[in-house]
């Protein structure tokens, strides 16, 4: 199984929340003064851990995600496209993405914002 960075933080975050979910029990365990230490740091750790993901999950970065799959030619972006994405159309660090030849003016303007 290929798992991307992304996908191993959001599987991280899903085990935090399971411990944090799981005070009860994590309190029969290691009694309640250490439960409540382990609820405190990974409660405090999935809310950094999901912050950081959020940031990372962008449109930017899923088009630059996409683009770098094996099999993708080429990502072709139209005179809608928002600011973000038409950053990357237009962006020489990005050669499989771009603009349309009808949409390239507009999708240049967009990007300037």
């Amino acid at each position: 199984m290929n798992l991307t960075g992304k996908q191993l933080l959001l599987i991280l975050s899903a085990v935090l929340s399971a411990l944090v979910a799981a005070s009860a029990q994590l309190t029969d365990i290691f009694g309640p003064t250490t439960a409540k230490a382990i609820i405190s740091v990974v409660s405090l750790g999935n809310t950094v851990l999901t912050s950081i993901t959020a940031a990372l999950s962008g449109q930017g970065s899923l088009l630059k995600d996409v683009a770098a799959m094996p099999g993708i030619e080429k990502i072709t972006v139209n005179a809608q496209a928002n600011q973000t994405v038409a950053k990357e159309a237009v962006s020489e660090a990005q050669p499989k993405i771009e603009a349309t030849p009808a949409a390239l003016q507009t999708v240049a303007e967009t990007a300037k914002g």
